[in-house]
């Protein structure tokens, strides 16, 4: 082979082609290389930009009505937590703290549930005992009577 193969093997001035045009070709090339490679980051950085400027709407959760039912459950439910039968009782006193004849069943077995649930604490027995029984003077004698059937299955 002979020194400088492929540009003795055509030389230039048979493809009728300047140095000049070559030249000014060489840089139209990198020109647009350049152009498409700037553009191919201001899309990438306007990708970024939108994914984090919109971030997902959080569904408002409905509040849940609380009733005496469902804050009984919770109180019956053997793994309802700590937080919750501290929830359940402080709604419970303070909405549907007063007694009447047709809900002193209820609340007998609530306090019985209340006694044996495995998360419940003696302060927590104490304070619903102690405020039924200074809302409600005249069941004193059926809530005692409950806290003890209560206690008693704790064992």
């Amino acid at each position: 082979m002979r020194k400088g193969f492929p540009f003795n093997y055509f030389p230039l001035q048979y493809l009728h082609i300047t140095l000049k045009e070559i030249i000014m070709m060489t840089a139209n090339l990198i020109l647009m290389i350049a152009g498409l490679l700037f553009l191919l980051v201001a899309l990438v950085v306007l990708y970024i930009w939108i994914g984090k400027s919109k971030p997902a709407p959080i569904p408002a959760q409905p509040q849940k009505i609380e009733t005496f039912e469902s804050l009984s459950e919770i109180i019956k439910n053997r793994s309802s937590s700590s937080s919750d039968l501290n929830h359940a009782v402080e709604i419970i006193l303070s909405r549907f703290g007063q007694i009447n004849s047709h809900t002193l069943s209820k609340y007998q077995h609530l306090l019985e549930a209340l006694c044996t649930h495995p998360y419940t604490d003696s302060k927590l027995i104490l304070r619903f005992e102690k405020t039924l029984r200074t809302a409600n003077p005249d069941y004193t004698h059926e809530i005692e009577k409950a806290l003890s059937i209560g206690l008693a299955s704790r064992g």
